[in-house]
This record gives C-alpha cells, structure tokens and sequence, in this order.
C-alpha cells in the first residue's frame, strides 16, 4: 500500500510541475483554488455555453440595482476553464450590467497573464457564458 500511496504522489507531483511549468504560479495557484466556484443558489440569472473541446461552463449571477453583487461558476472543463470561470466572476463582481457586458475572452487572457494558444479558446468561453448570463438576465428583466 506504501507503494502504491508513493507511486500516486509522484503522479501528483509531476501533473503539478507540468501545470506550473505550462500556466506558471498564479494561474496554478487559482486552479488549485479557485475563488468562485461553486453552484450557486436562487440566482438571478444563469448562462452556459459548451465549448468545441467539449468543456461546459456555467455562470450564475446576482443582481441588485443594476450591479452585479455575486458571481459563481460551474465547469465541467480543465484547469483553464476552471481559471477562466474564476477569472470571468472576479471581474464581473461590483460592476454594471453594461460594464460588465464589455468582459470578453482578451480581457479574462490579459487578467491571466495568458494561456497557451490551445487554451485560449477557454477563455472565451467563460466570457460567453457570462455574457449569456447577462442576456438571460436582460430578456427577464424586459418582459
């Protein structure tokens, strides 16, 4: 059992110095604990979007005057999508609906400090489900 117990801590230990090497140590750091995920309870208002890699992101939002005053999220994606999840409620909390709105994939990239170019698109589609969300929000709002 000893074995086997060094043998899953070398695993461990080699997955992390890949995503430190790769993501660098803040973005890892997030990865490891994220801020905002969790699935939220009674929102305001919720967007998902599925990305062409399969990753699945969801946003929840609550909404008073205007401002969004919570954010969580929800992925079914890698370490990216989890960053990119996390990153996308960061920004979001405190601002307008209208500020928030203007929160897309370059600025979840630049908040990161960057992903690889095969990650990127994770990003994106955080944006888009905040965006989501933010419609979702919107089209209840006006009927």
């Amino acid at each position: 059992m000893i074995e086997l117990d060094n043998l899953l801590n070398d695993i461990q230990q080699q997955c992390d110095d890949a995503a430190h090497s790769m993501f660098g140590d803040a973005t890892t750091r997030r990865w490891k604990n994220p801020s905002f995920a969790r699935i939220m309870e009674d929102p305001d208002a919720v967007g998902e979007m599925h990305g062409v890699c399969g990753d699945m992101i969801r946003i929840y939002l609550k909404i008073s005057s205007g401002v969004i005053r919570e954010a969580s999220f929800f992925t079914t994606g890698c370490g990216p999508s989890i960053v990119s999840g996390d990153i996308a409620c960061e920004l979001a909390v405190g601002r307008s609906v209208d500020e928030a709105s203007e929160i897309d994939g370059e600025e979840i990239l630049t908040a990161l400090g960057g992903l690889p170019e095969d990650k990127t698109h994770c990003a994106h589609l955080a944006s888009s489900s905040l965006q989501e969300a933010l419609g979702n929000w919107l089209g209840r709002k006006s009927e």
